[in-house]
Formats: C-alpha cells, structure tokens, sequence
C-alpha cells in the first residue's frame, strides 16, 4: 500500500472566503494530494486545510499554502478570538500509513528552515519535533501571541529554531512540527454567558487540574449567538471523545447549562468514533460486540451530538484506505499475529511487538487474578481494562513518544497490582508469579529501550526512562523477596 502522510495548517484567516479559495485551490493543485476538509469561523478569524497523501507531495502543497498565504495575510489588521502568532499559525504533520518516523521528524526540520529561510519568518518546531521540553506543547510557544511576539523574541529562551530572529510585523511567526492524531472538538451551549464558558474550560482542561491531554479555550460566537467550549484532545488513546464530552457536559450542567451540539475541526480517526460509539452502546445497555463499526459510528455522532459530520471526509481510514495491514490487529487471532510477526515479508511495523509483549503480560495476570478470592475481583477488573486499552494501540501500531508513555503507565500499574496481590497467592502458585514478574519485567525493559531514539539531548526523557526502569526492578524485587520468605 501506498504510503500517505497526512497535514493540518491552521491560517489566521476566516472572513476573506477569497483568501481561503486561493489556499484550497493551490493544495488542490498539487498531484496526489486529497483536500480532506477545509473549516472556516468567522469570529476565530481562523481556518483550517485538512489535507494528505504521498509525502513529499504533501510538503510541496504546504510550501505552496504557506507561499500563497503569507503573500496575502497580513497580521498587523488581523483580530480573532482564537489565539494565534502568526499568518500560518501552525503546521502539524501526522504519519499515517508507511511514513518512517526516523525520516519524517528529518524531512520535518528540512521543510521548517527552508519556510523560515525563504519567508524571513520566524519558525518554532513542536511536538514530536521540539528540541526542547517547554517547546513540545503549542500553547506555551503560542504565549502572549502575536502582540507579544516582538519581545519573545528578544528573549534568549525564545530564539527561533529557524528563520531570522527578527520581528516580522506582517507575518509574525509559525509552528511546525510531527504530531499524532488530536482531536479539535468544539462544543456549543446554551448560553450566552462568557463567564460560564470560561469557568468550563479551566474546569476540563489539563493545565488547571482537569482531563489529561486536554486543551480548552471558551468563546462566544456571535454567528451562533452562544458560547462555545473549544478543546484540543491531543492523545485520544489516554482521553477519549466521549470523556472529554461527558466533561464538559458534566461541567455545563453543574453550571446551569448545556451542549447542545458539537463540531470536529479538521479530521478524526475512524477507531477515537468506533471507541465512542462502543461505550455509548454499552451505557445504553445494548451488547456493542454485535454491532458493526459502521452502526457504533452512528451511535458515536449521535450522542455526541456531532453537526454535519461526514465520516467518509473527515476519517483518514475512509479517504485512504485502511493503515498498513488493513485489519485491526488486536482482532487477528493469537496464532496468526505470531506469524505475522515472525514473517519478514508481512506488513507488520515491529512496533507491535513491544505492544504484544505487554498485552501478553497483561492479559496472563488477568488470568492468574480470576481464580483467586472474591475480594479481589477489583484486580481482575482492572487487568482487563488495562489490555483492553493496549490492544487498543494494535490499531494503528506506530509508536510515538505519547505512545511509549501511555504503555509504561499502563504495564507499571499492572507490575504494581501484582505486587499487591501477590501476598494473596499460595505457594503452588509461586511458578506463576514468577513468570509473571518475568513478562512485566520484558514489557518494562522493551519499553524503555523505545525511548532511546527520544532522549537524544533530553536529560528529561533520559530521566523518564531511568525512572521506569527503576520502578520496574523495584516491582520485580519486592515480588521475588516475597518468595524468598
């Protein structure tokens, strides 16, 4: 299968529908490109350009975006709700089937200097492509916006990755970077009250003690004539759609309003809808297992009250074709992933084995836990609901740092489960546990050799995988003293 790379640019402008044509039309242009979706608010003054296919035809519709953009926005008149720092605000690039991560993060770097070469723009790289840690998350980049940009600059902490470390009043400055998929969720309530809005956000969003990995802003839209809830859900595997709706829901209720309808701005992958359509099915107490993915999105965009949306244009399995592999790996039977796995000539990323390895840790210790008494049925519980999120990742087996992280939480719980639970097992027994501690101490080790290719000039990451080490020996001694006894 083909490879397909996938990008998202956002551009500080929503009111010149001629300015948005003439961007549309230049991506168009350029062979083996799609243009998935193109959303435009008018009060954000804002726009976004889904759009994806080979690779290095996506970089040259971005340079031509950026191109015609930058010729044609200028920040000196622009005004928005939305914060922004400049003309091409930001530039994400997501790897979506076949794309060498190794080779995109390279690419990535090559395509941001020659923007801020050509454009005598400054450039900050983000996410996956940030050099350093307070560069990773966009907002911080995007502090005090493009009326503060002048003295960010200024600031030796600041200085661009690339591009001149100048001022460029007409075009402010641009993020770039490789990021998986997030989901740009807006949700409109029943309120005209900017107070309201502004109290659900801080409620939801992570940096003031809310969901993790969810960004929230509030606005009111006066096309609307309501408030609107605007969140970035930047790892859908850890929150789903569905809890950052029950959230907001929650939080809109508790403060005398309510949802009323919700939009996705630019795309969403299929399996964040199959997910949510599956637990609302389950809430509502009808068996998901017997229904198609095809019945679970409708349940999903239904109750989460999605406005106009259409799978086939905004779901990059229904635009390109499934990723590598086309089926959903955690539903290949056991015998045939293993020959998969074993096969060189299969289309299997070898990433999935770190992910194999510790869902098969996982699911053993759900084994071995529901045989033992009543009283711990909570661990047994708990062991499935913890596979159930790493099969999750056999999805789409294309591990990220995000990814490394979500499966260290999850095997590091299961580990210390079993060392809480391991005082209950008898002495015949002792061979499983020792297995056990075995397999998690394998999932622990494969896990932090996939932070190796991170930690490269990042004492922090460096220091992230020490700890997991650290924590995994700890989990594995205390269990073996145990047996010792």
């Amino acid at each position: 299968m083909e490879p397909v790379l996938l990008c998202t640019p956002n551009f500080s402008e929503g009111t010149r529908e001629e300015v948005i044509r003439s961007i549309a039309e230049v991506i168009r242009s350029v062979p083996q490109v799609k243009v998935l979706a193109i959303d435009r608010g008018i009060t954000v003054n804002r726009t976004v350009v889904a759009f994806g296919g080979e690779p290095e035809a996506v970089f040259s519709a971005a340079r031509a975006a950026y191109e015609v953009a930058l010729k044609q926005i200028d920040m000196r008149q622009h005004k928005g709700a939305h914060p922004r720092l400049g003309a091409v605000d930001v530039c994400p690039f997501t790897p979506y089937r076949r794309v060498d991560r190794t080779w995109l993060l390279n690419r990535v770097e090559r395509f941001a200097q020659e923007i801020g070469d050509s454009f005598r723009v400054p450039v900050y790289l983000y996410a996956e492509s940030a050099r350093s840690p307070e560069r990773r998350s966009l907002p911080l980049i995007r502090k005090g916006e493009y009326e503060g940009l002048q003295d960010k600059l200024r600031d030796p902490l600041w200085t661009p990755d690339f591009g001149p470390v100048a001022f460029n009043a007409r075009s402010g400055a641009t993020v770039i970077g490789v990021r998986d998929f997030i989901a740009a969720f807006n949700l409109t309530l029943n309120t005209r009250s900017d107070a309201i809005g502004r109290r659900i956000a801080k409620q939801v969003r992570e940096s003031s003690g809310g969901l993790p990995h969810v960004q929230a802003i509030s606005w009111l839209l006066p096309e609307l004539g309501f408030v609107q809830i605007s969140l970035n859900v930047t790892n859908l595997k850890e929150t789903p759609l569905h809890k950052a709706f029950e959230a907001v829901e929650e939080a809109a209720r508790s403060a005398g309003a309510r949802v009323t309808e919700t939009e996705i701005v630019g795309i969403l992958p299929y399996r964040a809808l199959v997910e949510a359509g599956h637990y609302f099915a389950e809430k509502a107490g009808e068996p998901a297992s017997k229904l198609s993915n095809e019945e679970l999105v409708q349940i999903a965009i239904r109750s989460l009250m999605l406005k106009g949306f259409h799978p086939e244009e905004r779901c990059p399995e229904l635009v390109f074709g499934p990723v590598e592999g086309g089926q959903d790996l955690g539903e290949l039977p056991l015998r045939e992933l293993l020959w998969r796995m074993a096969d060189r000539h299969q289309p299997l990323s070898p990433e999935t084995t770190v992910i194999v390895v510790c869902a098969i840790a996982l699911s053993f210790a759900a084994r071995i836990v529901s045989g033992l008494p009543a009283r711990h049925a909570f661990a047994h519980a708990e062991y499935i609901q913890l596979l159930q999120d790493t099969l999750l990742l056999l999805q789409n087996p294309h591990i990220s740092l995000d990814t490394i992280r979500f499966l260290s939480k999850k095997v590091l719980r299961g580990f210390a489960l079993l060392r809480q639970i391991g005082e209950t097992l008898s002495a015949d027994q002792s061979e499983h546990l020792i297995l056990l501690s075995q397999l998690f101490s394998s999932s622990v080790e494969s896990l932090a050799t996939a932070f190796f290719p991170y930690q490269n000039g990042s004492p922090e990451i460096a220091q992230e995988r020490h700890d997991i080490e650290l924590q995994g020996r700890f989990f594995r001694e205390e269990i073996l003293k145990r047996l010792r006894v």
